[in-house]
């Protein structure tokens, strides 16, 4: 018998764009733990660098500048 991957569901999220047209995705789950995913402005094509970022929002902070 083949096994079966198991996924566990983090959040579910919707398609919004900012005011640049940026598209980003965000939602919440269900403890209400809010997350947003964004495009990685500095993935370059051959990089070892992800296409996406996910990430948690906490309390007190806005969208982080994060560069890889």
């Amino acid at each position: 018998m083949a096994e079966k991957n198991s996924l566990e569901l983090a959040a579910g999220l919707f398609r919004n764009t900012d005011k640049n047209g940026n598209i980003y995705y965000s939602g919440k789950n269900e403890t209400g733990d809010e997350y947003v995913m964004f495009r990685n402005t500095y993935w370059k094509e051959g990089s070892n660098k992800p296409y996406f970022r996910l990430m948690r929002r906490t309390e007190g902070t806005s969208t982080p500048a994060v560069e890889d």
